[in-house]
């Protein structure tokens, strides 16, 4: 067509030139050699006219903006197209042949034309469609940010007091209500990520971050969350991490914990009695490079078809979650699908046809991360060990954990048994060294076992009690200690901490002779460590002021960023809690003030760590543009307050250190 346009204007001269000859032609066809058909030069310089003039005319009707040359050159070849008729009469029935080949011409154009414009229009309705999602998806982000920063504040105030209320004495009543509201703030909070994570997956804006973690204390806190719902549900709940998984990697822990936690949920709304067992190993087939599995497997209810084609199969969109089903509850499983492939890893069902499913992560996993040792396994070895639980499953994980660690395990199910292999071994002067005994047991209980053993001379030689019991059912350490029990782990216990506990114990048993009473945990803080928080959020300052004080920690405490910048002018703080929207003065400009002020006065440099309700990465990215050194998500829990305070506490003794004269 462009070729066309480009030829129309030289064409339509020589039409108009060689019209009367052609019509002269057509009148005197003995005049023409006996080869050339007048007609057909007749018809031949008819269509062609038509289908110029009809082109041209077309183009000036239907542009959107009308170009005068378009409606010259229509009238050109039309007025062309008159007075060849005019001139040409007698010849037309014998042209009409040549005429229609040209009409047909035209209408070939014309279609040809037609089906142009609409791949065009195509192109731009398809390219305004995905605008206007693009500034959909962009306007739902913003407004759930927004939301989600909204919601935070309060809701730090909720799970924050309810939180310190239960570390105060409270009646059976009172507790059962506390957790529920904890419960239920848990959940409301839970929910918000969902929604955040649907619309950040959906958008394409999560980001994952490239960090070191420990993998063993990741999946220890993921146990420890659904501590309590497994005690009240009635459900055994075991951790088993093999041997050769690395205990520090590289990636995103944030992202991992909320896949993880997600499997575990779903493990727990489908068993409502029964065991779930967390377990993490390593993968590595041959040729291919090692990879990390970690698996969530329920005794619960199986997943039908439907359910597993639906987990595994069904993309991820926002209106989803308003539908009534809400994927029957499985919207969490569907975004751990996501996360899993963000992390370039592999999501996996497998559902039994009677009882039970496992759900899998499967993540790459680097070389050079393998072979990482943990805590030292010198005292545990050649040490025997005898594991007494009538969960068999739980039996086995200890059995494996403890003979991987180089002890000489045993199990019973039962405390009868328990005695009468304590009793054998003794009569062949095969002593055990410790007994890990489940304090929940039909029959004898773990503390009438503890008991026995220590009021019989014949297999009590020295021997280390250490009770795997849940925090409800677990006896008082009086009651413990006088039956001989050294130590208490709530279940799950994670791998790691039985095995330096078992270490430490042993270890002290062997110098000293016997048991030592267990350490308290020191303060998180040294004496002398001053904070300072700035929150204009009079529930939000509440909470962290006592969540300080379970710390030992007694804060100065200001309203608005102007106040903090003066308080840090005055004196050197620690560590600064800085909320980053408050009045006359936010939390960024007021630690972009400290900053230059530090650099115009010398001043040593202060630690800033952002306290906001907003989890989006770019409120990270300009917490660290304008200085801070870290940030914390509202709400706040303690046990993350704990590490941040004792991080800087660490932070200050080395400085103090290096600034001591040598």
């Amino acid at each position: 067509m462009r070729r066309l346009r480009n030829a129309t204007p030289p064409l339509l001269v020589c039409l108009l030139l060689t019209t009367p000859l052609l019509g002269r032609l057509a009148v005197e066809a003995a005049a023409l050699p006996a080869l050339v058909d007048p007609a057909l030069l007749h018809g031949m310089s008819l269509g062609v006219l038509l289908l110029l003039g009809g082109h041209h005319l077309l183009r000036f009707l239907q542009a959107r903006e009308r170009d005068p040359r378009n409606l010259l050159l229509g009238a050109a070849s039309a007025a062309a197209l008159l007075a060849t008729l005019a001139l040409a009469a007698t010849a037309l029935a014998a042209s009409l042949a040549a005429t229609l080949a040209g009409v047909l011409l035209f209408l070939l154009s014309l279609w040809l034309r037609v089906c142009q414009r609409r791949r065009i229009h195509a192109r731009l309705d398809a390219r305004r469609a995905e605008d206007a999602d693009r500034a959909e998806l962009a306007g739902k982000a913003k407004f759930l940010a927004r939301i989600s920063h909204e919601v935070r504040t309060p809701l730090n105030g909720v799970l924050g007091m309810t939180e310190l209320l239960l570390d105060t004495p409270l009646s059976a009543r009172q507790r059962d209500y506390v957790q529920t509201i904890h419960s239920a703030g848990n959940e409301l909070l839970v929910l918000l990520n969902e929604i955040f994570d649907i619309s950040g997956l959906e958008s394409g804006e999560i980001e994952l971050d490239e960090v070191q973690f420990d993998l063993h204390a990741l999946l220890e806190d993921c146990l420890e969350i659904f501590r309590a719902k497994a005690e009240l549900q009635k459900v055994e709940l075991i951790g088993f991490v093999q041997p050769q998984v690395p205990r520090t990697l590289s990636g995103d822990p944030t992202r991992l914990r909320q896949a993880l936690l997600n499997l575990l949920e779903h493990a727990f709304r489908q068993t409502d009695e029964g065991e779930i067992l967390l377990v993490a190993a390593v993968e590595q087939a041959a040729g291919q490079p090692p990879r990390l599995r970690i698996a969530v497997q329920d005794s619960g209810r199986p997943l039908g078809e439907a359910e597993r084609e639906a987990l595994l199969n069904t993309p991820l969109h926002s209106r989803d979650y308003l539908a009534e089903s809400r994927l029957d509850g499985h919207l969490g499983l569907i975004i751990s699908r996501q996360l899993a492939s963000l992390m370039h890893g592999e999501f996996g069902l497998e559902s039994g046809s009677a009882q039970g499913s496992t759900l899998w992560l499967s993540l790459p996993l680097k070389a050079d991360s393998l072979g990482q040792g943990g805590a030292d396994s010198a005292p545990l070895r050649e040490a025997r060990v005898l594991v007494v639980d009538d969960n068999e499953t739980c039996r086995k994980v200890l059995l494996q954990q403890c003979q991987s660690w180089g002890l000489q395990a045993s199990g019973a199910a039962s405390g009868t048994e328990a005695l009468a292999l304590l009793r054998t071994k003794a009569n062949l002067r095969e002593y055990f060294d410790i007994v890990l005994l489940d304090q929940d047991m039909p029959g004898m209980s773990g503390l009438q076992l503890a008991a026995r053993i220590k009021e019989d001379p014949f297999v009590n030689h020295d021997l280390l009690l250490v009770m795997l019991s849940n925090q409800r059912h677990a006896p008082s350490k009086v009651v413990a200690r006088n039956a001989g029990i050294s130590r208490i782990l709530a279940k799950p216990v994670a791998g790691y901490a039985l095995k330096t506990t078992l270490a430490e114990e042993l270890g002290r048993a062997r110098r000293q002779g016997g048991a030592a009473p267990r350490r308290e945990r020191e303060a998180a803080a040294p004496e002398g460590f001053r904070i300072l928080v700035a929150e204009d959020n009079s529930i939000s300052t509440k909470v962290i002021r006592g969540m300080l004080g379970k710390l030992d920690l007694s804060p100065d405490l200001v309203g608005n960023g102007r106040e903090a910048l003066q308080a840090m002018q005055r004196q050197q703080y620690d560590l600064v809690l800085m909320d980053c929207e408050m009045p006359v003065l936010d939390g960024f400009a007021a630690t972009e003030q400290l900053r230059a002020w530090e650099a115009a006065e010398g001043r040593a440099r202060t630690p800033v760590v952002a306290l906001s309700a907003h989890i989006l990465d770019e409120h990270k990215a300009r917490a660290q543009r304008v200085g801070m050194d870290g940030h914390m998500a509202k709400p706040v829990e303690l046990s993350q307050l704990r590490a941040l305070v004792e991080h800087w506490a660490a932070h200050k003794a080395r400085r103090q250190a290096e600034a001591a004269p040598s």
